[in-house]
């Protein structure tokens, strides 16, 4: 997905990111509302993605050992020696049958260990039909639960995101007792995922830096600033409306996610490299042990675009590709090793997938370009140890890419999500997974199949919402209304308003209907709502004592003649003026932003009833260029923003 696509669809938010001991992390939150389900076990149960981005080289991965002169003809100069030669490929496990012989790159040990410990499975030839070459739409299609047909091939919602709106049905970045944590956190990216965004567009993360873990709470909630008061119709406005409501929600589980980590530890007899894959691995066990419900995680390991010096000329074994198998395989050794120490390796399986794999010959670069059916690895206490499929059929090539499809990747992971995860058709169906659940693939071991009376499956709602918004009325004040088409055990509404989106204050209850099966229309108003930015939303709470919280909904108030405040020249290369005509004597705070939300600068000002003249030297602002974003609060909870362009 394009990014600014990505930014159009991004007009509710989940959550923000941040880094967490190093790593970019984001939230995901589809509603902090926890169904109960029958099975304390598969409630708790996680599932470790293992992205490997650029396109891993599965035949120098798992080296095709039956048809090893096909494979030596086509890579003459890149291929990993056999098995029993100096540096040659490692044979898994010779019990088993013949066509299924499997022999992984030499310096892939550590996964070999997790096979002997029975904690490996090889999936062979994983994919769809007519593979997708291009990186980011491969990948996407990965992550939307898509394929090359014309049906499945532009969804604009991640099959992870739909899933966990069905799970957790209600607003995102509203955390309760029940579910504190965001149901999904996404580590190592620097851009977003379409993986877990909604068909209602309720998905969207931005990166807000910080390298202390112990302070990155803080950085959260300091970075950025009061939003403007409009946003334009251009990129630069929706760029400024992405990162204000991110930043908005995202405080939500801020706090939350820094306990978690404070609370929790890693094993100390366990070593994880230090490598960026092995970092990111080893917050998610931190995470885990600090008391995180969160049901999954993805990680990223980038640099598998091997077009050219794959390996060391004379050396296959070694190399760009031998370095990113090593990381990889050493960190989630590492990783297997700490969550069984820690006493949770029965809740977690893990999964490496990559977009697609290379083509069957080496370039002239000695590297490999796009094409083909690829290998998954399925790691965990969990897993049905051995290997799924044959090794990929090197006489199945169309344009220098393999075509042995054995395994659609859509039957891997619906052998995780239900066998293991034990969710129902409902759910599943959300995910768009639910016609691959009667072929999954044979990957889960028969102790942690979930049974089907476990499945979670059907969510009761207290009410179907079909409509909530805000008016403005002619008398000034604000009116928010809503209907429902179905009620149970609806007791009563409150209505709760904020200015941005992160601090709330109740202005009213309205009763509810009990049950309802007919359309049921509520109103409530409120009296001077603010200029510029108002939020609403409901609470719902039934006569059990539980509660859903639905919107927000956004209502716009313009300012009236009382304050104005505006700015020239624009754009200013030396200096700029700031002018406020206010109809009273008044004490404000500005504040200077760049477009990032980053407070550059702040100051008091006395206000004098009627007109106010500032300026301001550019150079205050250390070589700043670009829009400024100029905020003003006054001691009468005036609040403007307005812009301003500097040009050096």
């Amino acid at each position: 997905m394009q990014r600014r696509k990505f930014l159009q669809n991004s007009g509710a938010v989940a959550a923000g990111s941040f880094l967490l001991n190093g790593i970019p992390v984001k939230t995901f939150a589809n509603s902090p509302l926890s169904p109960s389900f029958t099975c304390q076990e598969i409630r708790e149960r996680i599932f470790v993605m293992v992205n490997l981005f650029g396109a891993n080289d599965t035949l120098n991965t798992v080296v095709p050992i039956q048809q090893y002169s096909i494979y030596a003809t086509n890579r003459p100069t890149i291929k990993i020696a056999e098995v029993g030669q100096a540096n040659g490929a490692i044979n898994l496990d010779t019990t088993l049958p013949a066509n299924q012989h499997t022999a992984l790159h030499p310096i892939m040990t550590p996964f070999k260990q997790l096979y002997d410990q029975g904690k490996l499975n090889v999936v062979h030839g994983v994919g769809y039909a007519n593979n997708n070459r291009s990186h980011f739409k491969s990948d996407d299609l990965w992550n939307t639960a898509g394929d090359s047909t014309a049906a499945n091939f532009n969804f604009d919602s991640g099959w992870a995101g739909q899933m966990f709106e069905y799970r957790y049905p209600g607003l995102l970045g509203n955390p309760t007792a029940q579910m504190p944590d965001p149901p999904c956190i996404e580590l190592g990216s620097t851009s977003g995922s379409i993986l877990f965004q909604t068909s209602s567009n309720n998905n969207a993360s931005v990166l807000l830096t910080q390298n202390n873990a112990s302070a990155f709470y803080n950085t959260l909630i300091a970075v950025g600033g009061p939003a403007p008061a409009t946003f334009p119709t251009s990129d630069y406005g929706l760029d400024m409306r992405y990162v204000d409501d991110v930043q908005r929600i995202s405080n939500a589980y801020a706090q939350r996610i820094q306990t978690v980590f404070n609370a929790g530890s890693n094993t100390a007899s366990v070593t994880y490299p230090n490598t960026n894959i092995a970092n990111q691995l080893k917050t998610v066990a931190r995470l885990i042990k600090g008391g995180s419900k969160s049901s999954m995680y993805t990680v990223h390991q980038y640099g598998f675009d091997t077009h050219g010096t794959q390996v060391v000329t004379g050396a296959p074994h070694t190399g760009q590709h031998a370095n990113l198998l090593k990381d990889l395989t050493e960190a989630i050794k590492a990783f297997q090793d700490d969550i069984t120490a820690l006493g949770f390796e029965d809740r977690v399986i893990t999964a490496t997938h990559s977009e697609f794999s290379r083509t069957i010959d080496e370039n002239a670069g000695q590297g490999t370009d796009h094409g083909g059916v690829s290998t998954m690895f399925i790691i965990g206490k969990g897993v049905k140890p051995g290997v799924t499929g044959t090794p990929i059929d090197l006489t199945l090539v169309n344009q220098r890419g393999l075509t042995n499809l054995q395994y659609d990747y859509r039957k891997v992971f619906a052998a995780i999500l239900q066998d293991f995860m034990g969710h129902g058709s409902q759910p599943m169906n959300a995910a768009r997974m639910l016609t691959y659940t009667t072929d999954k693939a044979p990957i889960v071991a028969a102790t942690h199949v979930s049974p089907p009376s476990c499945y979670i499956n059907q969510i009761i709602v207290p009410i179907i919402l079909i409509s909530f918004k805000a008016n403005l009325l002619q008398n000034g004040n604000a009116e928010v209304v809503w209907e429902t088409s179905s009620e149970s055990n609806s007791k009563e509404f409150e209505v709760q308003h904020s200015t941005d989106g992160i601090s709330w204050k109740k202005i009213g209850i309205v009763p509810g209907s009990n049950n309802s099966n007919s359309v049921k229309k509520y109103s409530l108003q409120h009296s001077k709502p603010s200029i510029g930015r108002n939020f609403y939303r409901l609470w719902q709470f039934d006569f059990y004592g539980g509660k859903k919280l639905y919107g927000p909904v956004n209502l716009f108030v313009k300012e009236n003649a009382g304050f104005v405040m505006k700015s020239y020249p624009n754009p200013a290369s030396f200096d700029f003026n700031l002018t406020i005509t206010a109809d009273k004597k008044q004490k404000a705070m500005l504040q200077f932003f760049d477009v990032q939300g980053h407070l550059l600068q702040q100051q008091q000002l006395q206000i004098t009833n009627g007109f106010n003249k500032f300026n301001f030297d550019v150079n205050q602002f250390k070589g700043y260029s670009g829009e400024l974003i100029i905020h003003v609060k006054t001691d009468y909870d005036i609040q403007r923003t307005i812009r301003q362009i500097i040009m050096k």
